[in-house]
């Protein structure tokens, strides 16, 4: 599955930069030191939406997403590209999607609500909050949102607070913990989906000045970026190397130091695109090939400002940049020539423009946010509450390369 590009949250990072199981046992228990990474090629994929859990979960033929309609929980729904329909997850005729035996209901039981990633053949929902009834954990469904199952179940004091990956069978994933002295401890862990297994892959160095965020990865690289108070710098972390860690990052950077301001630097799928204000010039990587490309930016009319490049998908890109009138809008780019095309897409609440799902030759985008009466909110004597849902269009690519709009797809029950 091609991971989806997460335009709009890259517009706005190019403007500011960007059942109650008990807990399985872990191969380096938190807070412990680990043994130095062994080194593996198994290759790193993308499998959720912005590389983390979302309200997004794209599969080979639609979108999973997950929206609360009802007082006290959550409801799984699905996008299907082909007959361009969303629908409850759900087969049971007359179902009212209200309780654990719909296979499309998330029960919020105290609790917050869920992200989705699809992997593997399966549907995964995380759960990110403690509830009445269990800690933050893991559900795998199938596709059809049957054979639901807890994989794994955090300890106290823990949560997943990042970014997630394909590992072969097993994922990549961020967790931090809090320790019995009240000190905060961070790293990512390979996680078996079979046997809720966990395994210490890197731990996160704790320095006053500096932030370390996993945003990407390309074959076997963890791409990072380091955050201090005046710049910031990416680096990549290669799991094939034995012993991997993040102590010596600098000696694996990635791109130049950037401050947003001056120089502008995001990571993109397997692309990491630059731009150069001083020189007004433009380049991407393709991190999986070694594909570079670098080029001028081209002119924009008065008042406009270029934020950088952004990837739409396959060898399409645009610019980022503020308007005249102080609006954020993609300018679609021929890479080849280095000129813009001509076609715009501005980001409103009428239409997003945002890319979902990459299916192949089709687009799933999403268009506008929706609201609904809560459904259940009269049994708690509740009045004028709101349920909210994001509205989808199926689009080829030509079609999205020439500023189609789409056919808004109805949400179920609105």
């Amino acid at each position: 599955m091609k991971s989806p590009k997460p335009l709009f949250a890259l517009a706005l990072a190019a403007c500011l930069t960007l059942s109650g199981c008990a807990a399985p046992s872990s191969e380096a228990a938190p807070g412990q030191p680990a043994a130095a990474w062994p080194g593996s090629d198994t290759p790193i994929t993308h499998v959720a939406y912005v590389d983390s859990f979302s309200e997004y979960a794209a599969s080979p033929d639609g979108l999973y997403t997950v929206s609360q309609v009802r007082l006290g929980g959550q409801n799984l729904f699905y996008v299907d590209a082909s007959s361009r329909q969303e629908t409850y997850l759900c087969a049971v005729p007359n179902c009212t999607h209200d309780s654990e035996a719909c296979t499309s209901w998330l029960p919020l039981d105290g609790g917050y609500g869920s992200g989705l990633f699809f992997a593997n053949g399966h549907l995964y929902a995380v759960q990110n909050s403690t509830t009445q009834s269990h800690g933050p954990r893991i559900l795998q469904l199938d596709p059809d949102g049957a054979n639901r199952k807890t994989v794994l179940e955090l300890q106290d004091g823990e949560r997943f607070f990042g970014s997630v990956f394909g590992y072969g069978s097993s994922f990549l994933m961020e967790i931090t913990g809090v320790d019995e002295n009240g000190g905060s401890h961070s790293r990512l862990e390979r996680i078996d989906p079979a046997t809720g297994a966990r395994e210490m892959v890197l731990e996160y160095p704790e320095q006053e000045r500096q932030v370390f965020q996993l945003m990407g990865a390309a074959g076997t690289r963890l791409v990072y970026l380091c955050i201090d108070y005046e710049q910031r710098q990416y680096f990549t972390v290669d799991l094939s190397s034995p012993g991997a860690s993040l102590e010596h990052w600098q000696d694996n950077l990635l791109g130049p130091a950037h401050d947003n301001v001056t120089t502008y630097c995001t990571i993109q799928g397997d692309y990491f695109c630059t731009y150069d204000a001083n020189t007004n010039r433009l380049g991407y990587q393709n991190l999986l090939t070694g594909e570079t490309r670098e080029f001028d930016a081209p002119a924009l009319a008065e008042g406009e400002r270029l934020f950088g490049l952004v990837h739409f998908f396959d060898d399409q890109f645009a610019l980022t940049l503020d308007d005249a009138q102080n609006n954020v809008a993609w300018a679609l780019l021929d890479t080849e020539s280095g000129q813009l095309t001509g076609m715009r897409y501005l980001p409103t609440q009428e239409n997003a423009h945002m890319i979902v799902a990459d299916l192949g030759d089709q687009l799933i985008c999403r268009v506008r946010d929706g609201e609904l009466p809560l459904k259940g909110q009269e049994q708690e004597n509740l009045v004028g509450e709101l349920g909210y849902y994001s509205v989808y269009t199926v689009l080829t690519k030509e079609e999205f390369l020439q500023g189609a709009d789409g056919e808004e797809i109805p949400f179920p029950g609105a």
